[in-house]
């Protein structure tokens, strides 16, 4: 019994060894300037591994997030890369939700010299387009009824999501990075065709209200809604403007982007 024991206590030394071990390398392959090589290893094997990881996560996030990455210069990048891999905790091990750990990281990152004011924004509407990508919903099969589209309950596709930012993100490119917010908002539709394509729609505030509206509020009757708007605004010509609204609807309708509910 006593042997036992004894051999049992060594096996869990070894074990809590390995497992500082463990965290001594990992610490070490996130922050390698701050945090040395652990004792017993080779420090240019290390070095050239610590180089691969890093290479490989900067590669991942450049291809999530492409317009990030051509606006930054390469030292900022690289700045950021590093600093998303030393201080977030994913919650994940899967690559494809690397984009969404990221965008998670930048909501928590406090304002750092030299970061666009857009860059939260910006991230979170090219992970948006990857997101639905990768989402296992699908279109509906046929359109809604035209003659059910004020009447029938409605609810947006899992597949479609109304979208609001401060800063125009769509337009933000190399020779495009606007200091200040719009006076409005930035509105967009995001969804996939049925084509597999993910396509983004420019929206009026009303529209994107609208849209938002159904989303929130699945089951919602788009003619109930807009007769109630109509008379908050207290709209002159409330037969017109449920007409507006109607014609709307009509057009993201033939995107395949409302499923009526039963």
């Amino acid at each position: 019994m006593l042997f036992m024991i004894a051999n049992s206590t060594t096996v869990w030394d070894r074990m809590s060894e390995l497992f500082e071990l463990q965290k001594a390398f990992t610490d070490h392959l996130r922050n390698p300037d701050q945090v040395p090589v652990p004792t017993g290893l080779d420090p240019r094997r290390v070095g050239i591994y610590s180089e691969l990881i890093f290479n490989n996560l900067s590669a991942l996030l450049a291809d999530f997030f492409p317009v990030i990455k051509s606006i930054l210069d390469e030292d900022k990048w690289d700045q950021l890369v590093r600093d998303f891999f030393i201080t977030h905790q994913a919650e994940t091990p899967y690559f494809p939700q690397v984009s969404e750990e990221f965008v998670h990281y930048l909501s928590g990152r406090q304002n750092i010299d030299g970061d666009p004011a857009f860059l939260l924004e910006l991230a979170h509407y090219e992970w948006i387009e990857l997101y639905l990508y990768m989402h296992e919903g699908n279109p509906p099969e046929v359109p809604v009824a035209e003659s059910d589209l004020l009447t029938a309950p409605l609810s947006l596709s899992s597949i479609a999501e109304p979208l609001a930012y401060e800063y125009p993100v769509h337009l933000i490119r190399g020779d495009y990075q606007p200091n200040e917010s719009g006076e409005q908002g930035t509105f967009l539709l995001v969804f996939r065709d049925r084509d597999e394509s993910v396509r983004f729609f420019e929206l009026q505030p009303f529209t994107y209200q609208f849209l938002e509206a159904i989303n929130e509020n699945p089951g919602l009757v788009a003619g109930e809604w807009l007769r109630d708007v109509a008379e908050q605004l207290v709209v002159s010509d409330s037969t017109a403007f449920i007409k507006s609204g109607l014609d709307m609807l009509k057009q993201f309708n033939q995107e395949y982007v409302f499923i009526a509910v039963s």
